[in-house]
């Protein structure tokens, strides 16, 4: 394989970037969309959206679909596209933008965490400091602390008062995006072996074609209760760009970028992400880090960085 040129690296770089906007904008998107939208409902539409759009460009490209592995294929749909929407979208209702980005910066050491499980991977004293910041990270996010002392201070909602039900609550919330992302890195560890042996647009669309049952049984109900008539306008359109930029142009991106530029570098860009979702929190939202948060991201971020960032080679 050739090696890319420097003008390959550079857009290989933009579309890296991109991702990081598309993503980072995302966590305000949906926190603005499940304010007026249920979030199996939206689920749903998105799933269904997506879906359309990958099956669909693989049909018009006349890809060659996998003709075994199904049974892995709905599994995969199952933790990667059923409940890992599902989950963030019903914690970004409750909990914040920012700490959704957090959430999900741990994704990369979750999965060495089940890498490490499941036999894909050595574990090194700089892997296990990279996952062990991370749970601090999370701990703080968490509140850990104020759990262990019962005062009571995280029975708290978004708007600051306290909560009738914990499931109202910020740290519910960041629990369901937890489960989120402990979801995603599992389809992460589970569909390595698969996703080298397929090519990336043939896989996806198998794995929403399996999801499409799965959200149908679960998101019909709430669909049929949505009183479409009363979403406002711009919550549609958002929705529209959703389907459209980190459900299916995200994709292609990255898929650009990662034939391209080494799996380090492209970890690396999630700090990005956290960045550009926290600029777009306090421009759309008025969210503010806060000491905790700020410990949290410093705690997982440099997790993040340990874990990407090669170390020093021992001379030969």
């Amino acid at each position: 394989m050739q090696a890319p040129s420097g003008q390959d690296t550079a857009r290989a770089v933009a579309a890296l970037l991109g991702v990081q906007l598309l993503f980072g904008t995302h966590y305000s998107a949906a926190r603005e969309i499940t304010a007026h939208l249920d979030p199996i409902a939206w689920t749903t539409i998105r799933q269904f959206g997506g879906a359309v759009l990958l099956i669909g460009g693989a049909l018009l490209l006349r890809v060659s679909w996998p003709r075994r592995g199904w049974g892995h294929f709905s599994v995969l749909a199952l933790l990667g596209v059923v409940l890992n929407q599902l989950l963030f979208n019903a914690g970004i209702q409750r909990s914040t933008a920012v700490h959704g980005a957090l959430v999900m910066a741990t994704v990369p050491a979750q999965t060495l965490a089940l890498g490490v499980l499941l036999g894909q991977e050595s574990l090194t004293r700089r892997k296990l400091v990279s996952v062990a910041l991370g749970a601090l990270g999370i701990a703080a996010l968490f509140e850990v602390d104020e759990l262990a002392v019962g005062t009571g201070a995280w029975l708290r909602t978004r708007d600051g008062r306290l909560a009738d039900h914990f499931s109202e609550t910020v740290l519910f919330g960041d629990l369901l995006m937890f489960l989120n992302s402990g979801a995603y890195s599992l389809f992460l560890a589970l569909s390595k072996r698969v996703s080298q042996t397929l090519d990336p647009l043939p896989l996806s669309a198998a794995i929403y074609a399996c999801a499409l049952p799965m959200i149908a049984a679960v998101g019909a109900p709430a669909l049929l209760a949505v009183d479409f008539a009363a979403v406002p306008g711009h919550v549609w359109l958002l929705g529209g760009l959703v389907i459209v930029g980190p459900t299916a142009l995200a994709y292609l991106l990255n898929l650009y970028a990662l034939r391209r530029l080494p799996t380090s570098l492209v970890g690396l860009f999630i700090n990005v992400q956290f960045v550009i979702a926290a600029v777009t929190a306090a421009l759309w939202h008025g969210e503010r880090l806060d000491g905790r948060t700020v410990l949290a991201a410093a705690a997982v971020l440099l997790g993040l960085s340990l874990r990407f960032v090669p170390g020093r080679s021992t001379p030969t």
